[in-house]
């Protein structure tokens, strides 16, 4: 009998000396530290953050569980700049589209209610972290965070700064821990390996590092949030799931569109030979009916009905 999700992931926890990022739970828990989500987006968006304010974040979008994504943090600084943080497992229908729709939110919520307004806005950032690639450009394939922003077409200069949209593909980062050049490469480093660590690599020297680290062992997980965390683990397995089911039906959709366009190419090469060779016997009738050949005997050495020679004739 096969193992459910929740059997699979408590055994993964048992051997596991770290969390998984990748995770509702893992995620929440390491980066609702505001040491690490101030050092997090200074480093991913380029950023002098001192302090953050988190915000509910209910008014964004409907429940985790509804729409089978991870939306996990919004923060504001004391200047008033917003910043969305989510976590996606796997690809959805009209995903960038829905990322516009959170931004909206962030952008809306900043007019004061029964007061005059000039509409002067806040920046808003929108971090999605996914672990899938979104961007499948031939010039996108080595860029693991792209940037997003309102951009004047003819001018070729930024429209506004207020909008600003910083996507993570986590597959696209390949490096290992002696490779890392960057405190960004240590974030996704971090974010891509870290269940599957069984100690602090030698080469993960830096501080807040070393706290993201501390603060994901299992060990220091409480039975209630191991709970929760095995439930969480099990939903991120119900999701991989489904997008490898998609990536393989893609696969399979793909093979069987290939076969159906190589058996038309097919059908249109026959076609197009049998016009060849039809043309040719029609010169051929044509030629022999230039030297009086009887019609019987054309038809014999072409192949043609009498009615086709007769429209030669004709």
């Amino acid at each position: 009998m096969p193992k459910t999700n929740l059997k699979v992931a408590i055994e993964a926890i048992r051997q596991s000396v770290y969390i998984n990022p990748l995770t509702d739970f893992g995620f929440k828990k390491l980066f609702l530290k505001k040491e690490l989500m101030i050092a997090f987006l200074n480093d991913i968006i380029g950023k002098k953050i001192k302090d953050i304010q988190y915000e509910p974040t209910e008014g964004l979008g409907a429940h985790p569980r509804e729409r089978k994504a991870i939306f996990d943090i919004l923060c504001t600084t004391r200047s008033g700049e917003h910043f969305i943080v989510e976590m996606q497992l796997g690809k959805q229908t009209c995903f960038l589209d829905r990322i516009l729709f959170y931004a909206s939110h962030a952008i809306r919520k900043q007019a004061p209610r029964k007061k005059n307004w000039d509409y002067k806005l806040k920046a808003v950032y929108v971090v999605p972290i996914l672990n899938f690639i979104a961007f499948k450009e031939k010039k996108a394939q080595h860029i693991i965070t792209e940037r997003v922003y309102l951009y004047r077409e003819n001018a070729q200069t930024p429209y506004s700064k207020k909008l600003n949209f910083i996507f993570v593909e986590l597959p696209k980062f390949k490096k290992k821990a002696e490779e890392l050049e960057t405190n960004t490469d240590g974030w996704l480093f971090l974010l891509k390996n870290t269940c599957d660590l069984k100690t602090c690599p030698p080469e993960i020297t830096r501080e807040v590092f070393k706290s993201f680290l501390e603060e994901a062992k299992v060990e220091y997980l409480t039975q209630t949030e191991m709970e929760t965390y095995a439930k969480s683990l099990s939903e991120s397995y119900e999701v991989m799931d489904i997008a490898n089911c998609n990536r393989m039906e893609g696969r399979r959709e793909g093979r069987r569109a290939e076969h159906r366009l190589s058996a038309s190419k097919l059908r249109a090469e026959r076609q197009q030979s049998a016009a060849k060779l039809m043309e040719e016997r029609q010169l051929f009738a044509s030629k022999l009916l230039q030297t009086h050949t009887p019609i019987d005997d054309i038809i014999f050495y072409t192949g043609l009905t009498r009615e086709q020679i007769q429209e030669l004739l004709s």
